[in-house]
C-alpha cells in the first residue's frame, strides 16, 4: 500500500445494483471523488462482490479529483442536480482500507441532508479477511439499510403528498 488509506462510496439501487466511486488527490479538498464509476449489475455471488470493492479500492488515486467542477461523480452519473437528490434512490456504503485492514460504514438516507454515516455499526475486518466474509458484512448491510431506506423514502414521499393536498384544499 503507497497510501495512507484508500476511500471508496459505493451506491446501491433498490435491485441491489452497485455503483462505485473510487477517491483520489484534490487540490481543494484533500481527497475526493474521481471521475471513475466502476458499476456490478445484480445478481452476483460473494466472490464477484468482493472482486469488484478491490477494483474500485484499485482505481483509487488512478487521477486526480476534477477540482474545476462543481457537482460531485455521483450528481453527474444520475443527472440528478444536488447530492441530496442524487444520493434520494440509493443507499450508500463506505469503505476505507488501511494497511491494517477495512472499514466498512453504512449509511442512512436522510431526504434533506443526504447519507448520513452511522459510525454504532461500523464493521471492521483485516486485511487477510477469509473469503466471504466482506461480501456478508456488505450483504448485511444491503438487507437492513437498504430496506430501511426505501421504507423511510416512501413514508416520506407520503408525508409531503398529504401536505400539497392540505395546502391544495386551503
Amino acid at each position: 500500500m503507497e497510501k495512507e488509506f484508500y476511500t471508496i462510496s459505493v451506491y446501491i439501487d433498490k435491485d441491489e445494483n452497485l455503483i462505485g466511486i473510487p477517491c483520489g488527490e484534490s487540490d481543494k479538498y484533500g481527497i475526493a471523488d474521481i471521475d471513475t464509476v466502476l458499476l456490478l449489475k445484480a445478481p452476483y455471488t460473494d466472490k464477484a462482490l468482493e472482486e469488484y470493492i478491490e477494483k474500485v479500492f484499485n482505481a483509487c488515486y488512478t487521477k486526480k479529483h476534477n477540482d474545476s467542477v462543481e457537482t460531485s461523480t455521483i450528481e453527474r452519473y444520475t443527472k440528478k442536480k444536488g447530492f441530496v437528490e442524487a444520493t434520494a434512490d440509493y443507499t450508500m456504503i463506505s469503505l476505507v482500507k488501511m494497511a491494517t485492514g477495512y472499514s466498512l460504514m453504512p449509511t442512512f438516507n436522510d431526504y434533506e441532508k443526504g447519507p448520513l454515516a452511522i459510525d454504532d455499526d461500523e464493521h471492521m475486518l483485516p486485511i487477510g479477511y477469509n473469503e466471504g466474509e466482506l461480501a456478508e458484512i456488505f450483504r448485511g448491510f444491503i438487507e437492513v439499510y437498504l430496506k430501511a431506506n426505501i421504507f423511510y423514502k416512501e413514508k416520506a414521499e407520503l408525508e409531503a403528498e398529504k401536505k400539497a393536498k392540505k395546502k391544495g384544499n386551503n
